[in-house]
């Protein structure tokens, strides 16, 4: 029986919907780009899990300055894109599906009307294409996205050392989270932050070209020499089809007897034996 907090998310019933709120996130993604500073590990492009949605996180009108900020938001609750600051009211527009320029020159008309001066590149955000905004499945995907990211935030208490936060890429739309050895990759520039540090993916992905269907991954960089030696967590396997790495499938993880238990315990199981390694 499928567990109230995560409703059936095959993809094939709402990539459709999927595709256009991608491209709303990627659009949000690019905002808080060309608002904040640079992070290591592009931590500046991805969006974070709040209470009703995806958001920018508040951002400062001007740089270098926490005076005046705003934050967009994908309300998945209520089915729009919000902007709040602290110095204007509130300014949201519907979701329905429009295409990804249309929504986009309504969200720079409104930002500018409150003071912020977007550097888009809009040539990017161009897509005319009329989408498709099934709100049942917004609602489905909202449900089972915050509760996947308390389970993964858990998770990444429990780990010791350098962690990433928990937060969603727009651009592959999959939230991950990134926990790090304490280790230097072996011939990399060790002043090059995106490529020296070696480390572990734990993430969960609507579906994508390789794996058609929700699923959960768990990965490492570099792959360590032998990986996976050790007997994986049931309904875990082992993934070679456009990336090395553990997957379990998101129906297995809903329909067990405990999703909460079995996606910690696969998580667990990964890390544990992959510490062993990078030692």
């Amino acid at each position: 029986m499928q567990n109230i907090l995560f409703p059936e998310l095959h993809l094939g019933d709402w990539k459709v919907t999927r595709d256009i709120i991608q491209k709303y996130a990627q659009m949000l993604g690019a905002i808080r780009e060309n608002s904040t500073g640079s992070h290591p590990h592009w931590w500046h492009i991805s969006l974070w899990v709040t209470d009703n949605g995806l958001t920018t996180t508040p951002l400062p009108v001007i740089k270098d300055s926490t005076e005046k900020t705003f934050e967009v938001i994908l309300d998945f609750q209520n089915h729009k894109l919000r902007i709040e600051s602290n110095y204007r009211e509130l300014k949201q527009i519907s979701l329905t599906g429009q295409s990804l320029s249309a929504l986009c020159d309504e969200t720079c008309s409104l930002l500018i009307d409150i003071g912020v001066t977007p550097s888009l590149d809009k040539s990017k955000f161009m897509d005319g294409k009329q989408g498709k905004y099934d709100s049942g499945y917004v609602t489905k995907y909202w449900m089972a996205l915050k509760e996947i990211n308390k389970l993964m935030n858990k998770f990444r208490d429990e780990l010791g050392g350098e962690r990433s936060p928990v937060q969603l890429w727009p651009h592959h739309f999959d939230m991950s989270m990134s926990w790090f050895s304490g280790r230097l990759v072996l011939g990399k520039n060790p002043n090059d932050a995106e490529s020296s540090k070696e480390q572990m993916m734990f993430g969960f992905s609507t579906g994508d070209d390789g794996i058609p269907d929700a699923y959960f991954y768990i990965t490492a960089y570099p792959l360590p020499k032998g990986f996976p030696n050790f007997n994986m967590p049931e309904g875990a396997k082992w993934n070679t089809n456009g990336f090395q790495g553990g997957v379990m499938m998101y129906d297995t993880f809903a329909n067990s007897n405990s999703p909460h238990e079995k996606l910690l315990n696969c998580f667990r199981t990964f890390q544990k034996a992959g510490a062993q390694i990078m030692k």
